[in-house]
């Protein structure tokens, strides 16, 4: 199996599968060999029933694992039927579980005041570049790999554009700039003083890791109280741009989502929307 691995994986890096998915097939396959050696069978006479018994093992995984197993062993066997290595897929028929869909966590006006009053009082480069960090988070909805992979070349300030050539949807987008980040990134670009090609967010022009998003978001929320991640902040641009527009297919597009329905989760915040409507409702004594 170890053989069709590699080509499988090299096969799915040509076809353009971002490398996270990849890494994910990998060692979920990794996962399922190693299964397969101690149980004595052989992947390419696998049956439903046994596979279905190797899923079982891991029920007690969260729904992204879950759904993760599941879609790497659809996509191997499927991929294993066109390349002729099997008659047919094991896996065909295993369907994903449906995700909950709780209610996004978003800051209300009160937090995002406290947040920003922190920020401001912050001293020193570190704190302007934390600030200019969050709040490109709180105006753009940008999800923190493009936070961190963001350079000034993609930022047009004056014009009130960032570019974003590539998301995790596999697609580039333009996202507009709000005139008060505007002029907070111009400040920040001057302070931070670095190359023009530089990655926004670095303090010494080196590349800037998404899991330096997570933790600057982390020691502003054990300062403040506030439940605050960079993915927080990005449903926090989403449920107030969606309640102060209306438009879901342009927040939609801001976001990167690919379809509607991944906005749609936002309208079950977007409290003003009803409020019209209950205003008119009597008051207690004259129902």
């Amino acid at each position: 199996m170890r053989a069709q691995l590699k080509e499988f994986l090299s096969d799915s890096r040509l076809s353009g599968r971002m490398v996270g998915t990849v890494k994910k097939h990998e060692l979920e396959l990794l996962r399922l060999g190693r299964w397969l050696e101690d149980e004595s069978l052989d992947w390419q006479t696998l049956t439903r029933k046994n596979l279905q018994r190797y899923t079982r093992l891991r029920a007690g995984l969260g729904h992204s694992a879950r759904s993760n197993m599941l879609t790497t062993l659809r996509t191997f066997y499927r991929w294993a039927v066109e390349q002729e290595y099997v008659a047919q897929s094991p896996a065909a028929t295993f369907k994903t579980p449906k995700r909950p869909r709780p209610q996004p966590r978003a800051l209300t006006m009160e937090q995002v005041h406290t947040l920003i009053d922190y920020l401001r009082a912050e001293q020193g480069r570190r704190a302007r570049r934390d600030e200019a960090l969050l709040l490109t988070a709180l105006y753009t909805g940008l999800r923190a790999n493009e936070l961190a992979k963001l350079c000034w070349p993609k930022v047009d300030a004056t014009a009130g554009i960032i570019n974003i050539e590539l998301s995790k949807m596999g697609h580039g987008r333009s996202v507009t700039i709000h005139p008060a980040l505007a002029g907070l990134l111009l400040r920040w670009r001057q302070e931070q003083d670095l190359s023009p090609d530089a990655p926004v967010f670095s303090l010494d022009g080196l590349a800037f890791g998404s899991n330096r998003v997570g933790k600057i978001a982390t020691k502003v929320r054990k300062a403040t109280g506030l439940p605050l991640t960079a993915h927080v902040l990005r449903h926090t641009f989403a449920t107030w741009t969606l309640r102060r527009s209306r438009d879901l297919y342009s927040v939609s597009k801001a976001l990167g989502h690919r379809q509607l329905a991944q906005t749609e989760i936002y309208i079950s915040t977007d409290v003003e929307g009803i409020r019209p409507a209950l205003d008119k409702l009597p008051g207690l004594e004259g129902w």
